[in-house]
Order: C-alpha cells, then structure tokens, then sequence
C-alpha cells in the first residue's frame, strides 16, 4: 500500500479542477493498493482554486496568483494527510510534481512565471522528515 496523490489516480481536484491521471496509479487504486491524499483539498481549498506557490521559505509563506496567503491551509492540509497515511502505516507516496504542497525535487518558483527550481512542496517535506520514502508520477518505478 502506498500514498499517491488524488488528482494522478484520476480525482478531479487539482487548482484547474481537473486530474492529472496517469493510469498505473488509476489502476493501483482499483485494485486497492492505494491511499489517496490532496493535502490542498484536506486543509479547505476549494476546487478549483486560484494558483498558488511557496514564495518564501523562511518564514514558510505559500500565496496565491492573486495575493491570498494560503500558508495555513497548506500546512493544515499536509499535516491530516500525514495523520493518515501514518495511521495506514505508509512508507511510500507518490506526489504530483512542482505543486506547492506535493512537489519532490522541483516546485515552482514562487514567481508565477512557469519557472522551476529545486525545492519540495509543503506536504512532501513533512514526508521526507517523517521518513516516508517521496517520489513523482515520473520517478516512481514500482511494480504495480
């Protein structure tokens, strides 16, 4: 069993208000290997939600397009979704890619320019200190 991200099980919840589905966790979620998690949605954001990014690191402040902090609810959001993959034992989550709450290795910059650069969303750092082994859709390699 492992965590993955909603919207890549094919759960319209993402800030368009559609998926990003790729079919192996579609299908891993079928047959019950998964436990699905949208830290965005878990803290109160709304579908479809405003874009956000993490424009500052130190103090954390995640904003979106607009203007709007949206640090609490990202932070509150990562922390039920960490309850709960703790309480089903997870080890392992696959995270969508870039997204300020779930993105692993790359997130966007903060800008709302499209730019990338290394960095992890809220959520997925509140994994890896937890220990909980993250990947994205693209780096995930396991059998499903």
């Amino acid at each position: 069993m492992i965590g993955v991200s909603r919207c890549l099980c094919g759960d319209c919840c993402s800030y368009r208000g559609d998926s990003n589905l790729r079919e192996r966790f579609q299908l891993m979620d079928k047959k019950g290997k998964v436990i699905k998690i949208c830290p965005e949605v878990m803290g109160g954001l709304p579908i479809p939600r405003v874009p956000a990014e993490i424009v500052n690191e130190q103090p954390l402040m995640v904003m979106t397009k607009d203007g709007r902090d949206v640090t609490q609810e990202f932070v509150t959001g990562a922390r039920v979704a960490l309850a709960i993959l703790k309480m089903h034992h997870i080890k392992t989550v696959v995270l969508k890619s870039r997204s300020p709450s779930c993105g692993c290795g790359t997130i966007y910059d903060g800008t709302f320019s499209s730019t990338v650069i290394d960095g992890n969303g809220v959520f997925a750092r509140m994994c890896l200190e937890e220990g909980i082994a993250v990947y994205n859709e693209d780096n995930y390699v396991e059998d499903i």
